[in-house]
């Protein structure tokens, strides 16, 4: 008896088997296995939800700040007649300037509210949306003037115009290929005759609005007509340019914009734009007075703008994030589906497929867009 209790429990206590243990570790490296792609596939989708909100707020973001500025556009030069109309202005080459500018003279300064430069390289390229407009709290309608020279306008009224402020001078020309248009800065309005304004370059002076200045945006060489209109723009106008920077630069895909009548510095607004593209919306109707609503939606601009009465425009934002498979086929549209976006490869060059990290199709993408009337056009251009 006791030689049987002795060999039983020498059965009982003789441990795990060897084939018991490799059946523990596989049951354990499939569970590990399972465990990682869980993880693995739960990091993907989070990564892809937080990059689809990063360009969820970018596009949001570009689309806030393009459209607040084009609101303001034409404010202060309003009922600036258009070309072809008597008296006609609008579209003329304006002689800008600002002394503290690494190029002084400022080029390619238009009397527009809105101003639409396409890529004229590549079609399809982010476009650049310039916006113009004034911050004049006392005064937003012309004052004519019937006597100038080089460095003083003789306004027939020069109350609310203010040391500081910048003017807007046009002639009386008949279309804006013969107008002339000019902005000065004022220096001056101590003259005994009570409508004269002095704007002479570098002059020192002390502002309406605070403080000594020394006159930075009078040119020498300044060069009006003897008579013609004053536009009060305020003491810091706007021209600002609006622009993705281009793929493949130290700063790709960024939404900036510049103040070119005030600073040479890109102003960054947000990371993951891709594209901008804009439409003008035209009144395209011959009656009189025009019927006051958009006809037509074009690229190119109009040659009289107080038929423009809105501009429409739309940012692609696209997500950091690169999907395995092709995520996006089909390239998105805007305009209500009027326009397909031209897409690019990551790095700029022109679509190839190849299907790796720099094929645009392994991303995703949101479109942004807005439709914003010209209220400073429409409610004050004439005729």
């Amino acid at each position: 008896m006791k030689k049987r209790c002795s060999s039983s429990r020498a059965r009982h206590s003789r441990g795990v088997s060897l084939i018991e243990i490799l059946v523990g570790l596989a049951i354990a490296l499939i569970a590990a296995l399972i465990i990682f792609q869980v993880f693995a596939a739960s990091g993907e989708r989070v990564r892809t939800t937080t990059s689809g909100s990063d360009a969820q707020v970018a596009g949001t973001l570009a689309l806030y700040q393009v459209e607040r500025d084009i609101r303001l556009a034409g404010l202060g030069f309003g009922m600036v007649p258009a070309a072809g109309v008597e008296g006609g202005v609008t579209g003329c080459a304006v002689a800008a300037y600002n002394s503290t500018l690494a190029t002084p003279a400022i080029p390619n300064v238009v009397l527009t509210p809105v101003q639409i430069i396409h890529n004229a390289t590549t079609p399809g390229a982010p476009d650049q949306i310039v916006v113009m407009y004034g911050d004049s709290a006392y005064f937003v309608t012309s004052r004519a003037f019937n006597g100038s020279t080089a460095t003083s306008k003789m306004l027939v009224r020069r109350d609310a115009f203010h040391l500081g402020d910048i003017v807007l001078v046009t002639n009386n020309g008949t279309s804006a290929a013969t107008g002339v248009c000019a902005l000065v800065e004022i220096t001056g309005n101590t003259n005994i005759d009570g409508v004269t304004v002095d704007h002479v370059p570098s002059a020192n002076y002390t502002s309406f609005y605070g403080g000594a200045r020394t006159a930075s945006m009078n040119a020498a060489d300044t060069t009006v007509a003897t008579a013609g209109l004053a536009y009060n723009l305020g003491p810091t106008p706007s021209r600002n340019v609006w622009q993705v920077t281009p793929a493949g630069a130290a700063s790709a895909n960024m939404l900036v914009w510049s103040n070119t009548l005030r600073s040479d510095t890109l102003v960054r607004v947000t990371d993951g734009i891709v594209n901008l593209q804009a439409e003008y919306g035209v009144d395209t109707s011959v009656t009189t007075p025009p019927a006051g609503t958009v006809s037509s939606w074009t690229s190119v601009a109009p040659a009289d703008w107080t038929k423009v009465l809105a501009l429409r425009f739309a940012v692609l934002a696209r997500s950091q994030q690169y999907e395995k498979t092709a995520v996006t086929t089909v390239a998105p549209t805007w305009a209500n589906g009027a326009h397909s976006f031209a897409m690019f490869n990551v790095d700029g060059t022109t679509d190839s497929t190849p299907g790796d990290a720099n094929d645009w199709r392994h991303y995703r993408y949101r479109v942004y867009e807005s439709t914003v009337p010209l209220r400073n056009m429409i409610w004050g251009a004439a005729p």
